[in-house]
């Protein structure tokens, strides 16, 4: 190695030959000879195997770029790499990018998942960052940029802890909700109910999108393939996007104004919700709060409760509500703009027992089999049928009042009236 060493002043130099055979000189930029040894020795190692070298050069910040240009060049839909951005920000911040991609090892990935954790992320959010994580990897191992082995390096079996959430409006809170909101607020809500956009494509949704002659909808979906579509206009549609074509705020064409901090906004008027309904029934009962006892409080409190409703809660409520009416998930996937019924059987359109009992007890009929032939009498005193579920057809599945809009005549109370 002392051969292919040599001073300048108090700088030590070195040279190697590349994969052509050509001498190439530089400096080592070292004063201590033995330093200067180790750094010759890594560009002979990077000159006879190239991989070595760009595994060795390449940064996090290179990789991260590098697979969100692979999944823009397989086509991902702008919402799906929008949110891969968000993503890839928090691997950015917390990792460094300017880290070698050799040191981020098994160590370094824990290291950000329990800063994660104690910054107050969910594991759900979690999981989404490590898979932008290893899908970076993936891609800069293909290039040769990245030589460890990725299963050992990836947190094993950690669990996103995500659970589908079943919240969605009946109708009377639907109502409730819109007469808590201001007149262009109210038509935002009353058009996702009426045609299950995802908020970003409210927020992009124009007057002319809204074709009464043909029945549909047009939204402007970006998130996915599908995501774009046109959706019919029918039920209670009709009546929220009558009020929507009315109180809607928008300019230059577009339906709505910007709606800032809309998840706590949704959430205050769902508490004014509930406290006129508290207020009301004093009035009603005429009581007077302070006369009650703790237990009567909470009774009336429970009574008028009004669960927290979030943007794509009042999308599930849109699917909910076809499902409720005996839509099958493939239509309500397709609605939503889904690829496939999954998504919807999963999340979105999960049938409430209410009307999957009806739905079972119009199937089944009123007599089951031979077995409750010797105990029939006891059982159907337990379960009969009223008349009015003996009288509803397989084709007529329209669910009672008070679950949800049954049909066309859906009452919208709101600021505006």
């Amino acid at each position: 190695m002392a051969e292919r060493l040599y001073k300048r002043g108090v700088t030590w130099w070195g040279w190697y030959y590349d994969q052509s055979g050509r001498r190439v000189v530089k400096s080592t930029k070292c004063r201590d000879k033995r330093a200067a040894e180790a750094v010759v020795r890594d560009w002979e190692r990077a000159a006879a195997d190239p991989d070595h070298a760009a595994a060795d050069a390449a940064t996090l910040a290179d990789a991260l770029k590098q697979f969100l240009k692979d999944r823009a060049n397989k086509g991902r839909a702008e919402g799906t790499l929008d949110c891969y951005r968000v993503k890839v920000g928090h691997l950015l911040r917390l990792l460094d990018g300017e880290t070698k991609l050799a040191r981020v090892d098994a160590r370094a990935v824990d290291g950000y998942v329990d800063t994660r954790l104690e910054e107050g992320a969910s594991r759900h959010t979690i999981q989404k960052e490590l898979v932008a994580l290893r899908g970076t990897l993936k891609v800069a191992k293909r290039r040769g940029e990245y030589r460890r082995d990725i299963a050992s390096v990836m947190p094993d079996g950690f669990s996103a802890g995500y659970k589908p959430k079943n919240r969605f409006l009946t109708a009377s809170e639907a109502q409730r909700l819109l007469a808590q909101l201001g007149p262009d607020r109210a038509a935002r809500v009353a058009f996702i109910l009426a045609t299950g956009a995802r908020w970003s494509e409210s927020e992009r949704a124009m007057r002319a999108d809204i074709d009464t002659h043909r029945g549909t909808v047009q939204l402007r979906g970006t998130k996915t393939a599908t995501a774009a579509r046109a959706v019919p206009i029918v039920g209670v549609s009709h009546d929220l996007l009558e009020h929507v074509a009315t109180h809607a705020e928008g300019t230059q064409g577009r339906l709505f104004t910007p709606w800032q901090n809309c998840t706590r906004d949704l959430r205050d008027a769902c508490k004014r919700a509930a406290s006129l309904a508290i207020a009301e029934h004093l009035q009603a009962e005429r009581l007077a709060w302070d006369d009650l006892t703790n237990a009567e409080r909470a009774r009336i409190t429970a009574l008028h409760a009004f669960e927290p409703i979030s943007p794509n809660d009042l999308r599930r409520t849109y699917a909910t509500w076809l499902r409720q009416h005996g839509t099958e998930p493939h239509l309500i996937g397709a609605a939503l703009g889904h690829g496939d019924s999954r998504m919807a059987e999963r999340v979105y359109g999960r049938m409430p027992i209410e009307s999957l009992g009806r739905a079972l007890t119009e199937r089944v009929g009123d007599f089951c089999s031979a077995f409750v032939a010797t105990t029939r009498g006891r059982l159907r005193s337990v379960g009969a049928m009223t008349g009015l579920d003996r009288n509803e057809s397989a084709g007529n599945v329209v669910p009672r009042d008070g679950i949800e809009p049954p049909t066309r005549g859906f009452s919208i109370l709101c600021s505006t009236d």
